[in-house]
Protein backbone atom coordinates (compact mmCIF):
# COMPACT_ATOMS: atom_id res chain seq x y z
CA UNK A 1 0.00 0.00 0.00
CA UNK A 2 1.44 3.03 -1.14
CA UNK A 3 2.50 5.88 1.50
CA UNK A 4 0.79 9.12 2.44
CA UNK A 5 2.57 12.23 1.36
CA UNK A 6 2.30 15.75 1.35
CA UNK A 7 1.71 15.90 -2.36
CA UNK A 8 -0.90 12.75 -2.46
CA UNK A 9 -2.46 14.81 0.38
CA UNK A 10 -2.46 18.13 -1.42
CA UNK A 11 -4.22 15.95 -4.91
CA UNK A 12 -6.94 14.45 -2.19
CA UNK A 13 -8.09 18.28 -1.66
CA UNK A 14 -9.22 18.98 -5.44
CA UNK A 15 -12.35 18.10 -6.63
CA UNK A 16 -12.34 16.30 -9.54
CA UNK A 17 -12.88 19.48 -11.82
CA UNK A 18 -9.77 21.00 -10.66
CA UNK A 19 -7.71 17.97 -11.18
CA UNK A 20 -9.18 17.77 -14.95
CA UNK A 21 -7.65 21.74 -15.04
CA UNK A 22 -4.53 20.85 -13.95
CA UNK A 23 -3.56 17.86 -16.30
CA UNK A 24 -4.48 19.90 -18.83
CA UNK A 25 -1.86 22.44 -17.61
CA UNK A 26 0.74 19.84 -17.41
CA UNK A 27 -0.19 18.32 -20.59
CA UNK A 28 -0.07 21.63 -22.52
CA UNK A 29 3.29 22.25 -20.72
CA UNK A 30 4.69 19.55 -21.46
CA UNK A 31 3.49 19.64 -25.54
CA UNK A 32 5.04 23.26 -25.17
CA UNK A 33 8.44 21.39 -24.19
CA UNK A 34 8.21 19.33 -26.60
CA UNK A 35 7.56 21.75 -29.53
CA UNK A 36 10.58 24.23 -28.29
CA UNK A 37 12.73 20.94 -28.49
CA UNK A 38 11.73 19.10 -31.56
CA UNK A 39 12.37 22.54 -33.72
CA UNK A 40 15.46 23.42 -31.93
CA UNK A 41 14.27 26.50 -29.91
CA UNK A 42 16.31 24.79 -27.37
CA UNK A 43 18.28 21.94 -25.84
CA UNK A 44 16.93 19.26 -23.71
CA UNK A 45 19.93 21.02 -20.95
CA UNK A 46 18.90 25.11 -21.12
CA UNK A 47 14.63 23.66 -20.86
CA UNK A 48 15.98 21.83 -17.52
CA UNK A 49 17.21 24.88 -15.97
CA UNK A 50 15.00 27.31 -17.37
CA UNK A 51 12.02 25.31 -15.80
CA UNK A 52 13.98 24.62 -12.74
CA UNK A 53 14.88 28.22 -12.08
CA UNK A 54 11.20 29.15 -12.76
CA UNK A 55 9.58 26.44 -10.58
CA UNK A 56 8.20 24.77 -13.43
CA UNK A 57 8.44 21.22 -14.61
CA UNK A 58 10.11 20.02 -17.89
CA UNK A 59 7.75 17.44 -18.76
CA UNK A 60 7.55 16.54 -22.83
CA UNK A 61 5.20 14.71 -24.91
CA UNK A 62 7.91 12.79 -26.38
CA UNK A 63 10.92 10.94 -25.10
CA UNK A 64 13.74 12.92 -26.42
CA UNK A 65 16.14 9.93 -26.07
CA UNK A 66 14.67 8.08 -29.00
CA UNK A 67 13.94 8.62 -32.36
CA UNK A 68 11.46 10.58 -33.06
CA UNK A 69 7.85 9.52 -33.14
CA UNK A 70 5.68 10.34 -35.83
CA UNK A 71 2.57 9.52 -34.11
CA UNK A 72 3.75 11.71 -30.87
CA UNK A 73 4.28 14.82 -33.57
CA UNK A 74 1.13 14.78 -35.04
CA UNK A 75 -0.74 14.34 -31.57
CA UNK A 76 1.36 17.69 -30.69
CA UNK A 77 -0.08 19.50 -33.80
CA UNK A 78 -3.14 18.05 -33.30
CA UNK A 79 -2.76 20.48 -29.60
CA UNK A 80 -1.28 23.26 -31.59
CA UNK A 81 -4.30 23.17 -34.26
CA UNK A 82 -6.91 22.99 -31.18
CA UNK A 83 -5.13 26.40 -29.77
CA UNK A 84 -5.10 27.98 -33.54
CA UNK A 85 -1.23 28.51 -33.52
CA UNK A 86 -0.72 27.22 -37.04
CA UNK A 87 2.96 28.60 -37.52
CA UNK A 88 3.73 25.88 -34.83
CA UNK A 89 1.76 23.16 -36.64
CA UNK A 90 3.76 23.92 -39.90
CA UNK A 91 6.89 23.74 -37.79
CA UNK A 92 6.36 20.59 -36.61
CA UNK A 93 5.34 19.25 -40.04
CA UNK A 94 8.76 20.46 -41.58
CA UNK A 95 10.26 18.43 -39.16
CA UNK A 96 8.29 15.57 -39.39
CA UNK A 97 8.65 15.33 -43.68
CA UNK A 98 12.41 15.88 -42.84
CA UNK A 99 12.75 13.54 -39.57
CA UNK A 100 9.63 10.85 -39.63
CA UNK A 101 10.80 9.31 -43.28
Amino acid sequence: MEEPNEENSELSKLTEMEILLLEQELLAMAYENSYLLITDKTTFEDLLVTKHKSGNSAILAHDPHLDLNKGEVENIIDHFIDLEEYEKCQELKDVIDVECK
